[in-house]
C-alpha cells in the first residue's frame, strides 16, 4: 500500500464515548464541590484552582507545541498533529470553567481584602495596588482568556479546512498556519506568564520570582508531551489510522522532545531555588520555607525525582523511547507527576504547615479534567485522526529517526 493511498482510507475519530464519559465524571466531582463551596468556600476555591491550573497549563501547552509544529514544519511531527489539535478544543469549556475563579477573587486571595492583614502586609499591598487591583484584576483574567481562543480557534478552522482543499489551496493554508502560529506563540506565551503571575503566585503576594511563569510553562508543556503519548499509543491500539501511521520512529522523536523538556524544567525549577537561595532575602525566601519542610518538602521530593531524575534515566536509551507502550507508561507516570507539583505550588499558599488532603481536591480535578475532556472529545467526533490535506502528511508517515 502507497502511502497516498493508505492516507485516503483514514478513519473518523470516534470520541462520543469518551465525551460521554468526561461529562459524567464532571458532574460526579461538580457535587462535593459545590457542597464545598458552602461549608469551606476559600479551600473549595482553592482546590479548584489547582485543578483547573492543572488542566489548563496542559491545554496551554498542547497549543504551544501545535503551534511549534507549524512554525518549524517538523515533518514527524504532522502525523501526532491531529491528536494535539483535539486536546486543544478543550479550551471552550475551560474559559466557562475560569468564571468561580473570577468570581471568587475576593474570597481566595488575601490582597483583595487588605483590610484583614497584618499593617506590614497592608502596606506592601498597598504599593502594589496598581496591579492587585480586583476589577483589573479580572479584567486581565479576561483578556487571558479571550487572547487563547483568539489564537486557537483561527488554527483550529484552518486546519480542518485544509482536509477538503485541494493542493494550491493546501499548500496556501499551511503558510497561513505558520504564520499565525509564529504570532500565537509569542501572545500566548506571554499570556500564560502573566496569568501564572496572577492567578498563581499572588496567592502570597509578598513573593515574586520573575522566571516563575516560565516554571509554569515548563511543567504544562512537559505534560502535554506526555499526554500526547498517552493518546497517540491509545489511538495506535484501536487499529486503523494511527495504527500504521505513527510508528516506533515517530514516538522515538517525540522521546528526544520529552528528553529535552524534562531537563528543561529541571533546570528552570532548580535555577529559581538557587539564585533565591544565594540571595538569602527573607521576603523571597518564605515561599520555599513552606514548600521545603515537612510533607510539602516530602511532596517537593517527589516532584523532583518523578518528574525530572526518574524519567531522565529513563529517556536516555534511544531504544526506551522508541517504545510506544514505554513512553505512554511514562506519559502518564508525567501527568501524576504534573498534578503533584501545581498542588505543590496552590495548596501551600493555604497550609503552609503542611499537606491537608481533602476530598474537594479530587472532586476539583475529575470535574474539570472531565468538561474539559468532553469537550475537546465531542469537538473531535467525526474528524479525521489525521491531517489529510497537509503537504506533508505522507512525508511525515514514511518518517525514519535520525
Amino acid at each position: 500500500m502507497s502511502a497516498g493511498d493508505a492516507v485516503e482510507r483514514v478513519p473518523r475519530v470516534h470520541a462520543r464515548t469518551v465525551a460521554r464519559y468526561g461529562a459524567i465524571a464532571g458532574i460526579i466531582g461538580l457535587v462535593p464541590l459545590a457542597i464545598g463551596v458552602g461549608s469551606e468556600p476559600r479551600r473549595a476555591l482553592a482546590a479548584y484552582l489547582f485543578a483547573y491550573a492543572t488542566v489548563l497549563t496542559v491545554v496551554l501547552g498542547a497549543l504551544i507545541q501545535l503551534m511549534m509544529g507549524h512554525v518549524s514544519a517538523a515533518r514527524w511531527f504532522t502525523v501526532l498533529r491531529r491528536l494535539t489539535l483535539g486536546a486543544t478544543g478543550a479550551l471552550p469549556a475551560l474559559v466557562i470553567l475560569a468564571i468561580p475563579l473570577l468570581a471568587g477573587v475576593r474570597i481566595l486571595y488575601p490582597w483583595a481584602t487588605p483590610s484583614a492583614l497584618p499593617g506590614a502586609m497592608r502596606a506592601l499591598i498597598a504599593r502594589k495596588h496598581g496591579w492587585l487591583d480586583v476589577g483589573f484584576f479580572i479584567a486581565r483574567g479576561v483578556l487571558y482568556l479571550v487572547l487563547w481562543l483568539a489564537v486557537s480557534a483561527p488554527i483550529r478552522h484552518w486546519s480542518l479546512r485544509q482536509d477538503r482543499a485541494d493542493g494550491e489551496e493546501a499548500v496556501m493554508l499551511a503558510r497561513r498556519l505558520r504564520r499565525a502560529s509564529a504570532v500565537g506563540l509569542i501572545v500566548v506565551g506571554l499570556a500564560l506568564t502573566f496569568a501564572a503571575f496572577d492567578w498563581l503566585m499572588s496567592l502570597e503576594p509578598a513573593w515574586y520570582s520573575t522566571i516563575y511563569g516560565v516554571y509554569v510553562f515548563a511543567g504544562g508543556y512537559l505534560a502535554a508531551l506526555a499526554l500526547i503519548a498517552v493518546v497517540a499509543w491509545a489511538e495506535s491500539r484501536r487499529g486503523g489510522s494511527l495504527d500504521w501511521a505513527v510508528t516506533p520512529e515517530h514516538f522515538g522523536a517525540l522521546g528526544k522532545l520529552l528528553l529535552t523538556f524534562v531537563i528543561f524544567w529541571g533546570y528552570i525549577g532548580f535555577s529559581q531555588y538557587l539564585i533565591i537561595w544565594i540571595g538569602d532575602v527573607p521576603g523571597d525566601v518564605s515561599w520555599y520555607v513552606a514548600r521545603a519542610h515537612g510533607s510539602w518538602g516530602a511532596l517537593a521530593l517527589v516532584v523532583a525525582a518523578g518528574q525530572f531524575a526518574l524519567p531522565f534515566l529513563l529517556l536516555l536509551p534511544r531504544e526506551l523511547k522508541r517504545r510506544p507502550g514505554f513512553l505512554a507508561a511514562l506519559g502518564a507516570w508525567l501527568l501524576v507527576m504534573h498534578v503533584l507539583d501545581v498542588y505543590w505550588l496552590v495548596l501551600p499558599a493555604l497550609h503552609p504547615d503542611g499537606i491537608h488532603p481533602s476530598w474537594l481536591d479530587a472532586g476539583a480535578l475529575l470535574m474539570v479534567t472531565g468538561f474539559a475532556t468532553a469537550t475537546a472529545a465531542w469537538r473531535a467526533a467525526g474528524e479525521p485522526a489525521l491531517p489529510l490535506g497537509d503537504p506533508y502528511v505522507e512525508a511525515s508517515v514514511r518518517y525514519v529517526e535520525p
